[in-house]
């Protein structure tokens, strides 16, 4: 495509403007050229941060009245499938913040309008283009630790990330508590590392620190693939900020510790320090470049069109049913899950 890509954003919270905007206005080809978001205060702040901006209260009306190449849908995750069924029957491509959706009947409607319309679903998978992540890809090419046998993500927070109106501990915004906050991104980073299908799913939930919050903040949940087991566990109450993912082979060990690196295998030990750390804030800026990269591969290149979002559908069976174990039902197979979204 040639010229520059007309865009907005739909739901301007902190994610929006301190995880996003940044990278939007340091990208060559696309524009953001008006917002959505139904609080004046927030609407406002686009305005004092983006020249020109045209700001609306609703995405309705947004999308009715602006001519637009792709929307970026920024809000909480009760209002995604509506705003990407809405942009894909005007025909607009969407990027939309994780989670896609947090429940499959909730995603079929929007899936169908985007197949309909023919545009792209991408969703953003922002810490696949950390430091930290890239690095330790790297290892895996190049160390001799053999082939993958267990993988064990922790995320560990002293508290929820406060965003406008505490959206994120209201179940009926929100989804959900930790594991769709917290589990959603563990989820792809496991399935990008896995290379293979997962096979089923189990998890727990519990109330360790917000006793009467209608959702999770604590979760643990179990992934069984064939020949490899990843093991995800993620809590809101802890007394520490800190992210740690420990991956063990045949013949060695790779353990990232926020800002840490260490390799161990059978003839050497190593470690290496990252010049940021994967619990350094919340809104990641510096990694949102490379989930646009990403976007804009798949609206030029027709061979990778739909990667991230068959990544992102698996993201969402996996939430899907790691709800359903955690209610009684689990282990789950996942091949119903997946089979609906084919």
């Amino acid at each position: 495509m040639s010229g520059r890509r007309r865009g907005a954003i739909i739901g301007f919270g902190n994610v929006a403007e301190k995880g996003h905007l940044p990278g939007w206005l340091a990208a060559p080809d696309f524009d953001i050229v008006a917002v959505a978001d139904p609080s004046p205060q927030r609407r406002s702040r686009a305005e004092e941060l983006i020249h020109g901006i045209r700001s609306y209260e609703s995405y309705e009306d947004l999308l009715a009245r602006e001519k637009l190449d792709f929307v970026d849908i920024a809000s909480p995750p009760a209002f995604h499938p509506s705003a990407i069924g809405s942009a894909a029957r005007r025909g607009v491509d969407v990027l939309c913040e994780k989670p896609l959706t947090t429940r499959i009947d909730d995603y079929l409607p929007a899936r169908r309008a985007v197949d309909e319309a023919g545009v792209l679903l991408h969703v953003v998978h922002n810490w696949k283009y950390s430091e930290a992540f890239r690095v330790l890809n790297e290892l895996l090419k190049t160390a001799d630790i053999g082939e993958l046998k267990h993988m064990l993500f922790e995320t560990r927070r002293n508290g929820w990330s406060v965003s406008d109106n505490d959206w994120r501990i209201q179940r009926a915004v929100a989804g959900g508590g930790i594991l769709v906050d917290h589990g959603w991104h563990n989820f792809y980073l496991v399935l990008a590392l896995a290379r293979r299908d997962p096979i089923a799913v189990s998890a727990t939930v519990e109330r360790r620190r917000y006793v009467d919050a209608d959702i999770e903040d604590t979760a643990s949940c179990g992934i069984d693939f064939e020949n490899l087991a990843a093991e995800i566990r993620l809590t809101w109450a802890a007394s520490e900020r800190r992210t740690r993912w420990e991956l063990t082979g045949e013949r060695g060990r790779i353990v990232v510790d926020d800002d840490v690196i260490e390799l161990e295998t059978e003839s050497q030990t190593r470690t290496r320090r990252l010049t940021s750390g994967l619990s350094a804030g919340s809104h990641h800026a510096d990694w949102f470049p490379g989930v646009i990269d990403s976007f804009r591969r798949e609206l030029d290149d027709p061979r990778q069109r739909g990667v991230n979002r068959r990544e992102a559908e698996w993201c969402l069976a996996l939430l899907d049913r790691a709800y359903a174990a955690a209610a009684g039902h689990g282990p789950i197979s996942l091949q119903s899950a997946i089979a609906s979204l084919a």
